[in-house]
């Protein structure tokens, strides 16, 4: 109770918070997009007890299951009304996150106008907005990461065994939540062997405890995968964005988040590349100058490296979608602290009574800049929003006015059909009707491609309006197969095919 008392502007940021994700959602929901369709897939066949496995009757791999199961959960309590409770559940993690940042500010002796305006930027900010209005994994995993800076905090204070099994546990469901998960186990481990408070001996002895118990959710789900598909984390290709493209995507990103960078004119790479040694030049100054512990600056600076790091080396290494704002949010709320950081220890360090002035109009100034652009953001997504609901597939265009989706809802018999349906936009169908089709191939994986073609005939499910230019296009399916329309409708067409 205490804890509240003495963080009532924490709560009402989070409580603000909430209302802000409640409010972009009224329309038609969360957004979904077809990762949402996999969470609610495999969340409904481990309800349903058959396992985690997703709308086509495949294997659920490609993501870990620690989210699908918070699904689950949800969908447990509320049943056939999750999607109108789904915008709650994203607003309390979200409001989560706000508080638990309030408390670690809090924590922190940060200056309260410097901890209100930091607050008021998450409230806004339209990296946080975008996750929290659609059914993401990313919503939990934020929550999580925030979550662990305060939780470790308490081992990093006393190094008590307690606080560390409680600190690797949480680490071991961040990294069963999204694969980037295991940036908060590298994250936790670098921190205990820098610390300076205990034996090397004991030092190690945590160091394997924490590493061990951290990773334990992650190998059972690796294993799993590779049980039930014979992959660790599904079919996967190698990479085909070269690094220095993958830093200046990562630069617009930033770009956008801190919009006032746009001002300085310089190349989205050169940002990012002097972020990245901005971060670990503070962190090293950290480390050397002081012997105190400024834990949860330390944490804000090497989680930023090396999930930054892991990002751009996964991007590189293998076939990613293009570095954008919901792959690289997780990083917004600790660049965030990294910031508010650097800010505490410049005006401490400022002696002259007219430079710590004339810095901090300077910080008052980037402040009203940034603010007003996220406010303008979030009234302008409201706006955007309440017209036809959130992009996706709980849109009006989808969910109200297509005919075909309305068709195939109200036709059940349609999917007893003896033949193997197949669709460019099967979530979609899945998420209207509760029914299993096939992905349609896509183009770069030339077995299944092969396989397709290779079916005597099959149903295609067409859909105009889906925008997934990895999938074979019409043109390519008719190559080898003859194209017979058996039902037409404003937004696609049924047909049967079969082989030349």
């Amino acid at each position: 109770m205490n804890l509240i008392k003495s963080n009532i502007d924490s709560l009402m940021a989070a409580l603000l918070g909430a209302v802000i994700i409640i409010g972009l959602t009224l329309h038609s929901g969360l957004g979904i997009s077809p990762d949402s369709i996999y969470y609610m897939s495999a969340a409904d066949n481990f309800i349903a007890g058959k396992g985690f496995y997703q709308f086509d009757a495949k294997p659920f791999v490609m993501f870990p299951v620690f989210y699908p199961v918070a699904i689950a959960m949800v969908k447990f309590i509320t049943g056939a009304l999750f999607i109108k409770w789904a915008p709650v559940f994203n607003a309390l993690l979200f409001g989560l996150a706000i508080f638990i940042a309030g408390l670690i500010l809090q924590k922190s002796n940060i200056n309260k106008f410097i901890k209100w305006a930091a607050l008021l930027l998450l409230i806004t900010s339209p990296s946080l907005l975008e996750d929290f209005t659609m059914l993401w994994s990313e919503t939990l995993f934020i929550s999580e990461i925030v979550l662990f800076f305060y939780v470790s905090s308490f081992y990093f204070e006393k190094n008590k065994v307690g606080a560390l099994i409680a600190m690797a546990l949480l680490a071991a469901i961040i990294a069963d939540t999204r694969l980037a998960g295991v940036t908060i186990i590298a994250t936790g481990g670098l921190l205990i062997l820098l610390e300076h408070k205990i034996i090397r001996r004991k030092k190690i002895i945590h160091f394997l405890m924490f590493g061990f118990i951290s990773i334990s959710l992650f190998v059972i789900n690796l294993i799993r995968n590779a049980l039930v598909s014979s992959t660790l984390t599904g079919n996967r290709q190698k990479g085909v964005t070269p690094l220095l493209e993958n830093l200046k995507y990562y630069g617009l990103v930033l770009s956008d988040w801190f919009s006032i960078t746009k001002w300085l004119q310089i190349s989205t790479v050169v940002m990012a590349i002097v972020f990245l040694v901005f971060i670990v030049m503070l962190f090293l100054l950290l480390v050397w100058k002081s012997k105190k512990q400024h834990y949860f600056e330390k944490v804000s600076l090497v989680f930023a490296f090396i999930y930054s790091i892991f990002m751009l080396a996964v991007a590189t290494i293998s076939r990613f979608e293009t570095m954008n704002n919901r792959l690289l949010s997780p990083l917004f709320i600790p660049i965030v602290f990294v910031f508010v950081f650097f800010i505490m220890n410049v005006l401490e360090g400022l002696k002259n009574k007219w430079y710590k002035i004339a810095f901090s109009f300077f910080i008052i100034f980037i402040f009203i800049f940034t603010a007003t652009h996220y406010f303008k953001y979030t009234l302008a997504t409201y706006q955007e929003n309440k017209q036809g609901g959130i992009g996706g597939y709980s849109d009006d265009d989808w969910l109200i006015t297509s005919g075909l989706l309305n068709y195939l809802q109200n036709t059940p018999a349609f999917f007893k059909s003896n033949k193997v349906i197949f669709s460019n936009a099967a979530h979609a169908i899945y998420f209207k009707t509760g029914q299993q089709s096939q992905i349609l191939p896509e183009r770069k994986y030339l077995s299944l491609v092969h396989e397709f073609n290779k079916m005597p005939s099959q149903i295609l499910v067409w859909f105009n309006n889906e925008d997934n230019p990895e999938v074979l296009t019409l043109a390519e399916v008719s190559e080898s197969k003859n194209l017979q329309i058996i039902g037409k409708f404003n937004d696609g067409v049924i047909y049967l095919c079969t082989s030349k």
